[in-house]
């Protein structure tokens, strides 16, 4: 049995060992990107996030990378929305997943910052964009999405390019790389309907389980960062007294 709309203090992994093939509906997320450091009292300290090693060498962040996505794939029904950016402790990460992942490929979307920040180093370009792959059990062949609900566009096109701002430190709950709320905003509400179940394999502060509510759908995440637990669930107290059980068996 799994426990809904609820973060799991563990390993992804360890989460969707106990998940059936097919059980969730869409995955949205945000894995570590591999750059040395992890937030420690409001700064950034040590190469570790509480028991994740986020200073992987490359070769082991590509293989690790790869386990994440073929379990995500396993467990998902539709769509995994996995949303990455390249930088220098996951250089090549871009060619790898698109490479590895050919076939389930369905589209690439680009999120282009409208604040992107200024370079830490003057000779290095600022980061203005961030991809977000979505592998597909939906028919990945075509770029037509046959589980989706476009209904709600209001009239206009659906772009694969999405122009948002990067988030305040306050918007990011005590989290110092949450993407915004736009993200699983977006995808719940165009890729998913009322009552599915969306999971967050690195669920951080919470903002997936948040969305997931506002669109009226069920949520699982895992976390291992304790600290980043306690911040969720205090953001979705909320909404937490309305759990419910799903039998797997």
């Amino acid at each position: 049995m799994i426990e809904l709309n609820k973060i799991y203090n563990e390993s992804n992994l360890e989460t969707m060992s106990k998940m059936p093939d097919n059980f969730v509906d869409i995955i949205v997320t945000s894995p570590p990107y591999n750059i040395g450091k992890s937030r420690i009292n409001g700064g950034f300290n040590s190469k570790s996030y509480d028991k994740y090693n986020d200073n992987l060498s490359k070769e082991d962040y590509f293989k690790q990378t790869k386990i994440w996505i073929d379990e995500m794939i396993r467990v998902t029904k539709h769509h995994v929305f996995y949303n990455i950016q390249e930088v220098t402790g996951n250089k090549g990460i871009i060619a790898f997943i698109m490479n590895e992942y050919n076939d389930v490929l369905k589209e690439t979307f680009i999120w282009a910052k409208k604040n992107p920040q200024s370079s830490i180093v003057e000779t290095m370009c600022s980061s203005g964009y961030e991809y977000i792959f979505c592998f597909s059990k939906d028919n990945p062949e075509s770029r037509k999405f046959n589980y989706c609900n476009f209904n709600n566009r209001n009239g206009d096109y659906m772009r694969n390019v999405i122009i948002k701002p990067v988030n305040s430190g306050k918007e990011n709950a005590g989290h110092s790389f949450a993407f915004g709320d736009w993200l699983p905003n977006h995808f719940i509400n165009y890729f998913s309907k009322e009552n599915d179940l969306i999971y967050d394999p690195f669920m951080g502060t919470g903002t997936t389980a948040k969305s997931a509510h506002i669109y009226k759908r069920r949520w699982i995440g895992s976390e291992l960062s304790k600290e980043y637990v306690d911040i969720a669930n205090k953001r979705l107290y909320p909404y937490l007294s309305q759990t419910t059980i799903f039998d797997i068996l």
